[in-house]
C-alpha cells in the first residue's frame, strides 16, 4: 500500500460499494419491471380488444346482396371495462367499401386480407391508439369475399395499469433495498466489531504487560490477534534482552572506570617519583581496556540493530576479507605475526550486511592477535560447499578448552586466562551469524591453536 494514500473507513467503503451494487441491481430490476408492466398491460387490453373485435365480427351478416352489421351490445360492454378510453371502429365489405364506423381509420402500410388478426399502434384524431384488424371470409351465394373489422382504443387505461404495476413494484423493490441496506449496516458493524474490540484492548493494554490479547474464534480476525501477540512477545523479549544488556554493560563500564580511577588515586598519592612510570603504564592499560570495552559495546549494539532491521546488499566477500587482512597487517606490523590468506575458488556475490560482517571478522582477527602468542601465525581461509560459504580464522596461539567454548560465546564471559577483555567479541560474531541465518563454531586449528568458523548459508548467495 502506498504511504501517501489517504486514510479511509472500511465501514464507509463497504457500505458505499454495497449501495452502488444495490443501486445497479435496482436499475436492472426496474428495467425488468417496466418491461413486465408494459407487456402485462398490453396483453390484458389486447385480449379485451380482441374479444370486442370478435364480438363485432360475429355481428356481420348478409342481407340480400349486401353485408350489414348488427353491432352487438356485448362489444360495448367489454369496452366499458376501460371506461377512460375512447373507442373507434370500422367495418369494411368484400370490396373494401365502408359498411359502418369511422371512414378514415389508420390502416397498416401492408394490408393482408389473409391474416386472421393483426395488432399495431397508430395515431388517430390526436390520440395514441392501439388497433386490431380482424378478417373473416364470407362464402354466401350472393356475396363472397373477405370482410374486415378495424377496432381502435386509446391507451389511457393501459398506461394507468402499467404505471400502477410500476409504482407498486418500485415501492416493493425500494422497501426490499432499504431492508437489505439496514441488514448490511448491521452485518458490517457486527463484522467490524472485533476490530473495535482489539483497538479497545490495545488502548487499555500496558506497553510492558506480558498478558496477550484474548484470542477470538473469528477465523478472519484470529491471524491478526496472533500476529499482534507474536509481535508483543517479540517486543518484550527484545526489551528484556536490552535491559539485561544495559545492566551488564553499565556494570562492565563502571568496573573499568573504577579500576582507572583507583590507579589515578594511587598515582596521585604516591610520593616516590620512580614509581610514576609504573602507575602511568597501569592507567594506560585500564584506559585501553575501557576504550576496547566501549568500542565493542557500540559494535554489539550496532550489529544487533542491523540484524533486527535486516540490512542486506550484494557484496564481494573476497574483497572484504582482503581489505580486513590488509588493515590488520598494517595495525600489527610491529608484532611478530605471520598473516596469510587462502581462497581456492572464485566466490559468487553474497547477499548480506557488509558492515556487520566486517565487524565480526575484525573481532575474530583482534582476538587471534590479542590472545595469541608473541610469535603467532594467523590465516584467513574462504571455502564454499553445498551449504554455503565458510569464513575460517586459524591461529597458532593458545586454544580454548572444549568444555569452555560454549561459555566463551556468551556475552561478558571472560575465561580465566590471565588476560583482561570485554567478553563481547565472540558474542558479536554469534549475533552476526544468526542475523545471516548461519552458524558460528570454535574448533581445533591445524596450526595448533583455535579455529573460528563462520558458516553463511547458500540462500544468501547469488
Amino acid at each position: 500500500m502506498s504511504m501517501t494514500e489517504k486514510s479511509y473507513s472500511i465501514r464507509t467503503r463497504m457500505l458505499g460499494r454495497s449501495a452502488l451494487l444495490l443501486l445497479s441491481i435496482f436499475l436492472i430490476l426496474s428495467l425488468g419491471v417496466w418491461h413486465y408492466a408494459r407487456q402485462s398491460a398490453n396483453y390484458s387490453y389486447d385480449r379485451l380488444l380482441n374479444s370486442a373485435s370478435l364480438s363485432i365480427m360475429e355481428g356481420l351478416h348478409v342481407y340480400g346482396k349486401q353485408v350489414d352489421l348488427d353491432l352487438p351490445y356485448a362489444a360495448f360492454e367489454m369496452m366499458q371495462l376501460a371506461g377512460e378510453d375512447k373507442v373507434f371502429y370500422q367495418a369494411l365489405g368484400t370490396q373494401g367499401e365502408l359498411i359502418t364506423g369511422y371512414p378514415d381509420m389508420p390502416l397498416p402500410d401492408e394490408f393482408n386480407d389473409e391474416s386472421a388478426i393483426v395488432f399495431y399502434n397508430a395515431h388517430y384524431l390526436s390520440e395514441e391508439v392501439r388497433v386490431v384488424i380482424r378478417h373473416k371470409r364470407l362464402s354466401e351465394p350472393a356475396v363472397s369475399g373477405w370482410v374486415t373489422v378495424v377496432l381502435a382504443q386509446t391507451l389511457r387505461a393501459r398506461h394507468k395499469m402499467m404505471n400502477d404495476i410500476l409504482y407498486r413494484s418500485f415501492a416493493v423493490l425500494f422497501c426490499i433495498m432499504a431492508c437489505v441496506m439496514i441488514v448490511l449496516w448491521v452485518a458490517i458493524n457486527r463484522a467490524l466489531e472485533p476490530l473495535s474490540s482489539i483497538s479497545k484492548s490495545l488502548t487499555s493494554h500496558s506497553l510492558i504487560s506480558a498478558k496477550p490479547i484474548q484470542a477470538t474464534p473469528i477465523q478472519e480476525v484470529s491471524p491478526l490477534v496472533s500476529a499482534i501477540n507474536d509481535y508483543q512477545a517479540q517486543l518484550l523479549s527484545n526489551l528484556a534482552v536490552m535491559k539485561r544488556f544495559i545492566a551488564d554493560a553499565s556494570h562492565q563500564i563502571r568496573t573499568a572506570q573504577s579500576a582507572t580511577q583507583a590507579q589515578l588515586d594511587i598515582a596521585s598519592q604516591s610520593e616516590n617519583l620512580a614509581d610514576l612510570p609504573e602507575h602511568l603504564s597501569k592507567i594506560r592499560k585500564e584506559h585501553e581496556r575501557l576504550t576496547r570495552l566501549t568500542n565493542q559495546l557500540l559494535t554489539h549494539a550496532m550489529v544487533v540493530h542491523r540484524g533486527d532491521t535486516v540490512v542486506t546488499e550484494k557484496m564481494d566477500i573476497e574483497r572484504v576479507m582482503k581489505q580486513l587482512l590488509t588493515e590488520c597487517v598494517r595495525d600489527n606490523a610491529h608484532r611478530m605475526i605471520d598473516f596469510s590468506y587462502q581462497c581456492e575458488q572464485k566466490l559468487p556475490l553474497f547477499m548480506g550486511d557488509s558492515i556487520s560482517l566486517r565487524e565480526a571478522v575484525r573481532n575474530l582477527l583482534d582476538n587471534a592477535v590479542y590472545y595469541g602468542s608473541e610469535q603467532n601465525q594467523i590465516e584467513i581461509c574462504l571455502k564454499m560447499d553445498s551449504y554455503g560459504i565458510d569464513i575460517i580464522i586459524d591461529d597458532a596461539g593458545p586454544s580454548i578448552p572444549i568444555e569452555l567454548r560454549e561459555k566463551a560465546l556468551e556475552r561478558f564471559q571472560r575465561l580465566e586466562n590471565g588476560l583482561s577483555g570485554s567478553g563481547l567479541g565472540l558474542s558479536i560474531v554469534t549475533s552476526v551469524a544468526e542475523a545471516h541465518g548461519g552458524e558460528f563454531y570454535l574448533e581445533d586449528s591445524p596450526l595448533g591453536g583455535l579455529r573460528a568458523r563462520l558458516r553463511l548459508p547458500n540462500e544468501a548467495s547469488s
